[in-house]
């Protein structure tokens, strides 16, 4: 038990000293990215390793002001059954959140991916597979009324010409889906913010006026529409610094609320055989200094918050499903802080 004690105090202290003496004043972790943001900032979180890790945990909690759920609020995980909703997981991470006075943002309400298998084999005609898709939007949103005030309803409806993605509520409710969605989640909860989140609309400026001219069509139909998410997965290799300004004030010119929602900044974006170097860990650092700066640059108002897509690079997502060796996140594999985070906090 002495050792264990021991061994643990250790790791804090390494956590703790881990940035260079150069910048040890400016990167402190004892001094949180919360309590030096204008706006939140925050993460994407795995609750297998909340409850089984402490030093994810640790970070998680003194770090960040806002929580994403990577999967617990997804319909395979929420609502399993058409007859039954899954809230033991999701009430134990608002919670905690709750606890540390964290937000947590709902993510996400209608996808084209992690479905229950009841969901996909649906039967019914389009007025079935519309009071279907009310239900599940209304229940959920309703239930969590109001715990959650900000909700991705519709993620990744856009394929990347700009046209709509052939997904289940495509096939069988039509174009329609994505009105009826917003719809019925502000009729479930109209104080709620409500997003749309996608990926690369940050780097394809053919995606992003065809996701903005369609919501500003809703909108101008009376459909409640607050904000649109940039995910924000993005390289050192390819990435634009000058082309995610553009996306960024792209949408805060159209009034969305703007949300960086799901960040990380890949190093080996070809997959090839890599070895990590300071080079590399510093364009990270200043490719995320150059987002903030962008970031900072639109009104307050409109800055919902940037989300980093998971705490630490051992539990990122992108290594295991490109298969590649890659370190996208601010935190290192032993949750030392890296070059990203120091530059970061110099930057908020």
């Amino acid at each position: 038990m002495l050792f264990r004690f021991y061994f643990i105090l250790l790791s804090f202290v390494v956590l703790f000293c881990s940035c260079s003496k150069q910048d040890s004043k400016k990167c402190n972790i004892d001094s949180s990215l919360l309590s030096i943001s204008d706006f939140p900032i925050g993460v994407a979180v795995d609750q297998i390793y909340l409850n089984n890790d402490s030093m994810y945990r640790h970070v998680f909690m003194t770090q960040f002001s806002s929580a994403t759920a990577e999967n617990t609020f997804k319909p395979a995980y929420l609502h399993p059954e058409e007859n039954f909703y899954y809230w033991d997981e999701a009430e134990q991470l608002i919670n905690i959140c709750r606890v540390n006075n964290m937000r947590v943002h709902g993510h996400t309400l209608i996808w084209h991916q992690q479905n229950p298998q009841w969901m996909v084999e649906y039967k019914g005609n389009r007025e079935d597979w519309e009071r279907m898709m009310k239900l599940h939007i209304t229940s959920i949103v309703r239930y969590f009324k109001p715990k959650i005030l900000s909700w991705d309803v519709v993620n990744e409806a856009f394929n990347e010409d700009g046209s709509l993605r052939n997904t289940i509520w495509l096939e069988h409710i039509g174009p329609s889906y994505i009105e009826l969605a917003y719809r019925a989640a502000h009729e479930a909860n109209p104080d709620a913010k409500l997003f749309y989140n996608d990926f690369g609309l940050e780097m394809n400026p053919t995606k992003r006026k065809a996701v903005i001219n369609f919501f500003n069509h809703l909108k101008s139909r009376g459909v409640p529409i607050d904000g649109i998410g940039l995910q924000m997965h993005v390289d050192i290799k390819y990435t634009e610094a000058a082309m995610i300004e553009d996306a960024i004030r792209d949408v805060a010119n159209n009034h969305y609320d703007v949300h960086l929602s799901e960040v990380d900044i890949s190093l080996n974006p070809l997959g090839k055989a890599y070895q990590l170097t300071t080079k590399d860990l510093e364009a990270q650092a200043d490719l995320m200094v150059k987002i903030v700066r962008a970031y900072k640059n639109i009104p307050k108002h409109q800055q919902f918050g940037i989300t980093f897509w998971g705490v630490s690079d051992q539990y990122s997502w992108i290594p295991s499903y490109y298969n590649r060796t890659d370190y996208p996140l601010l935190f290192d594999e032993s949750f030392n802080p890296k070059p990203i985070y120091c530059k970061l906090k110099q930057a908020l």
